[in-house]
């Protein structure tokens, strides 16, 4: 797709606006591994059970992870996350009950009050940084220096949006679609290669006895 930046019908400020939001489309696609992020901010105070998003570029809903105290020092306490409505009823079941759990809803943490004081440590994904109208060549996307395949989806994502702008539909959707697939490649390898990590003190599969309705396994360790 050739482009005149002389043209009024498609403009170099439309293809740096496509850049962003073809950018925004592709790091939004998955959840990958290059927007996590672990923050380390904020006081969890015992009493109180309510807190905002201790990041605010943190996705909405991302937070899967949460621990108090310092890892460093191994003082840390694992908290579980349980959907919200199970957190609720938890807590108005056993109001004074210490399980380490968690939940979120809307942009807010719920965490146990009755659990130890400490810093927060959070573990989510953010929200891909806006391109903006950028004047160099050399902006970074979430791909940068890591998986640059996913530069070339974004690309063919913005392709995508010329070709629509030029009714050129059939194009557009070809384009899209290439983009997809790019994607889903690397994603697959991302996801074959987390399928390679190890846990530790649990096996990767569990017999489970349907008859008892439990795990089988006495050492954690054996299949």
């Amino acid at each position: 797709m050739g482009i005149d930046t002389t043209s009024t019908f498609i403009t170099e400020t439309m293809i740096r606006n496509w850049l962003d939001m073809g950018h925004k489309w592709a790091a939004s696609y998955k959840k990958w591994p290059m927007t996590e992020y672990m923050d380390i901010s904020g006081t969890f105070t015992n009493g109180t059970i309510a807190y905002n998003y201790p990041n605010t570029n943190f996705k909405t809903d991302s937070i899967r992870g949460l621990a108090i105290g310092s890892m460093t020092a191994g003082g840390a306490t694992i908290f579980d996350k349980k959907i919200f409505t199970d957190f609720a009823k938890y807590m108005v079941d056993y109001p004074t009950g210490t399980d380490e759990i968690f939940s979120d809803y809307g942009r807010i943490l719920y965490i146990n009050p009755n659990c130890t004081s400490g810093t927060i440590m959070s573990f989510g994904q953010l929200t891909p940084p806006t391109l903006g109208l950028v004047a160099s060549s050399t902006a970074s996307t979430v791909f940068s220096n890591y998986d640059e395949e996913g530069d070339d989806a974004i690309i063919d994502k913005v392709c995508s949006y010329g070709f629509r702008r030029m009714k050129k539909f059939q194009e557009a959707i070809d384009f899209e679609n290439r983009a997809r697939m790019t994607l889903d490649e690397l994603w697959k390898r991302i996801q074959d290669e987390q399928a390679l990590y190890q846990t530790k003190d649990r096996p990767i599969w569990e017999r489970f006895n349907v008859v008892k309705g439990e795990n089988e396994n006495e050492n954690p360790l054996q299949f």
